[in-house]
């Protein structure tokens, strides 16, 4: 803190209480009195000098020139160097006043007395010092012009001395005094300037309360501030810095800058402000260029003096008030410090309720969002879907470059990163073994991190996933989602700027993550009962309602796309026969054995569901006629060939299929439906165990 001065200023900014108009006043006082004392002693002399000579003086002959002369004297010493002149013109009353005392009786003369108003003079425009050098002097030329020459003396011989000495002890005397009555008025001065000051302050900080209290906004108070630090202050630049979030100086309101230093994030070795803060007290430099830690845009400007005060709300520092000035020798003083101090306690209050107002609007804004949140996410009951709301719904909160959704599968123990977002950019979903990374320590202890990357600082285990893979993300926050007791996976939002995110956002996505972990187990619960709903019990294939759902879909798909598409309806032929010999429960294995030949034949592209009975349906997306008889035909072949085992005997059983296209067989469920229904028992006329494609449209 070599940069700290405890200087005065230069000049004073304040028109009308600066010391120097006390000063003039006093001076033009001491001014006319000394003409005046000098025009006594010319006058004086030259009636001394008359009066000798048997000469009756006049008015004009003897007040006239010593008036003349002493205005003569001031002009002269108002144009050149006053002080010499003074000094002069005190050297030629003491000479005058000599030779007057010599021509008009010596020691006998009362002329001698006009030594004492030389005197006063001297102690009205110079120090003790000089009044008392000038008693010596008008002791001397006294006593060389007193001196008898005749050796007869008129008066006792102790006069001489007792005069000189008692020049002596007026001149030492005069000087003190006048020392001490200028440096009364100096202080009496410095008193009314300080008072003066104080006054302008005191009106100052009333117009801003007054200003505050109208209910202005934060913007405004800032400015508010700032003007009126510049006023009392005369500084050319203001500057108020206020911490954001992250414990960061920011340049929040500016006067007389450059445009770009609004805003501006200022490191923690950057700016008078930032020591400030650091030290948490008011602060000042007399060269800010030479300022080690000078902020570039300000440096530039030309600043000289520059103060700074911290902005304290309770035991926290929220930021600093700054003031500069660009004229050369320029110094805040400790008062001008004093000052600062005052504005900087007045803004603390100021800002600091602004902060606490912003925070108890901000979290219950925060609350709103999150209960609109979790309600949203509620709604929602497709996994994918729900992936897709977690994620805008926690860009919401805060920003977002890369951000994941992993399900733990506890069988396996495995995780699936099932939804991931990097830089807006969707990625396929990822599995990988349950290891030593970061999400599955999240997932293994329960426990949040948060992670904010310094340099090439890696966390252990980190792998990389997303759409951009050779840039590591900056700031991490992985959380885990918990139904009851159980971790069923994680949640993380990510930034690839430093220091992006603290505790109260890690506590949010905490929040969040609960409720989309009940919202996650919603749509699986929502999930597997549609499937139930959808899957038909004994086979484990789609039922009534999940092929006519799909039928319709694949229809509408491929009239869209201008694709084929074919339906192929297949029946038992030997159910009843195996009921009637082997049993009921002989006849589910005999379905269920269908169903797996269906399985083991078809496409995974195909749909299989069970229509009614021993009736089953394939849907062929994408699938010719011509390819949809080929894949009957394998069907009914491998039916014929894998004969269901009964009590170690096989038992063989065929099936009978029909195989109906669109656009030749219609265009719509119905239309498909009878003509594959009438292909399939043109089969069945046909003798079983045969394949009949449809060659148009059904007739009712």
């Amino acid at each position: 803190m070599s940069a700290l001065v405890n200087g005065r200023r230069a000049s004073s900014p304040l028109p009308g209480l600066q010391s120097s108009s006390a000063d003039d006043k006093h001076a033009r006082l001491a001014g006319t009195a000394i003409i005046l004392l000098r025009s006594v002693i010319v006058a004086a002399c030259i009636m001394f000098v008359l009066h000798k000579l048997a000469i009756r003086p006049g008015l004009i002959t003897t007040i006239m020139p010593g008036a003349a002369f002493s205005v003569a004297v001031w002009m002269v010493g108002s144009r050149f160097d006053s002080r010499m002149v003074n000094t002069v013109a005190s050297a030629f009353d003491m000479g005058l006043i000599s030779i007057c005392v010599y021509f008009s009786g010596g020691l006998t003369s009362e002329a001698y007395a006009l030594y004492f108003v030389a005197l006063c003079i001297i102690a009205l425009q110079d120090s003790a010092i000089s009044s008392s050098v000038g008693s010596i002097l008008c002791a001397l030329l006294y006593a060389g012009a007193a001196f008898p020459r005749s050796g007869q003396l008129t008066v006792p011989g102790w006069v001489l001395p007792y005069r000189c000495g008692v020049i002596l002890f007026a001149g030492g005397g005069m000087g003190l005094a006048s020392q001490i009555l200028k440096d009364c008025a100096a202080r009496l001065a410095s008193a009314r300037e300080r008072l003066g000051r104080r006054a302008h302050w005191d009106q100052v900080l009333a117009r801003i309360t007054r200003k505050i209290n109208s209910g202005i906004g934060l913007r405004a108070t800032l400015e508010l501030i700032l003007d009126g630090g510049l006023e009392v202050l005369g500084g050319d630049i203001g500057m108020v810095a206020l911490k954001d979030r992250h414990g960061r100086l920011v340049a929040s309101a500016c006067r007389n800058t450059p445009p770009a230093l609004l805003n501006r994030v200022f490191r923690r070795d950057e700016g008078l402000a930032n020591v400030a803060v650091t030290h948490r007290q008011t602060v000042r430099v007399s060269d800010y260029e030479s300022f080690a830690g000078a902020v570039p845009e300000l440096a530039q400007e030309g600043l000289r003096a520059v103060a700074a005060t911290p902005l304290m709300s309770g035991p926290d520092c929220i930021g600093a008030l700054t003031f500069g000035n660009k004229r050369l020798g320029m110094a805040y003083t400790s008062e001008d410090c004093e000052f600062l101090e005052m504005l900087g306690k007045q803004l603390s209050v100021v800002v600091g309720n602004a902060h606490l107002l912003d925070e108890v609007q901000r979290r219950a804004d925060y609350l709103s969002t999150l209960n609109e949140i979790s309600m949203s996410l509620t709604s929602v009951l497709e996994r994918d879907a729900l992936f897709e709301k977690i994620y805008r719904e926690v860009c919401r909160i805060f920003p977002v470059d890369a951000f994941f959704v992993a399900i733990y599968h506890a069988g396996n123990r495995e995780i699936e990163m099932a939804f991931l977002m990097d830089q807006g950019v969707r990625s396929p979903s990822v599995r990988f073994a349950m290891g030593s990374g970061p999400t599955a320590k999240v997932i293994s202890s329960g426990q949040p991190i948060l992670f904010n990357r310094q340099e090439d600082e890696m966390m252990d285990g980190e792998r990389r996933y997303g759409h951009n893979v050779d840039e590591a993300t900056s700031s991490v926050i992985i959380v885990p989602m918990r139904v009851g007791a159980h971790v069923v996976g994680a949640i993380s939002a990510q930034s690839y700027t430093m220091n992006a995110y603290g505790e109260e956002e890690r506590d949010l996505l905490m929040t969040i993550a609960s409720s989309a972990a009940i919202a996650l187990e919603n749509a699986r619960l929502y999930q597997s009962a549609r499937e139930l709903s959808l899957t038909d019990d004994l086979t484990g294939l789609g039922n009534y309602r999940y092929f006519c759902d799909l039928l319709d879909k694949e229809i509408e798909r491929a009239t869209r796309h201008g694709t084929p598409l074919t339906l192929v309806m297949l029946d038992s032929d030997c159910l009843k026969h195996i009921n009637d010999k082997y049993g009921h429960t002989m006849g589910d294995m005999h379905l269920i054995h269908l169903a797996d030949t269906m399985r083991t034949v078809a496409r995974k592209s195909d749909i299989l569901a069970r229509y009614a009975g021993d009736e089953f349906m394939i849907i062929l997306p994408n699938t010719t006629r011509t390819d949809g008889l080929v894949l009957a035909e394998r069907l009914r072949a491998e039916m014929e060939r894998s004969p269901l085992i009964v009590d170690g005997m096989p038992v063989t059983a065929t099936i009978s299929l029909g195989v109906a296209s669109m656009p030749e067989s219609g265009r719509s469920v119905d239309a498909l439906v009878r003509a594959v229904d009438a292909a399939m028992y043109e089969a069945k006329r046909q003798g079983k165990n045969k394949v009949v494609e449809s060659y148009g449209p059904a007739q009712a």
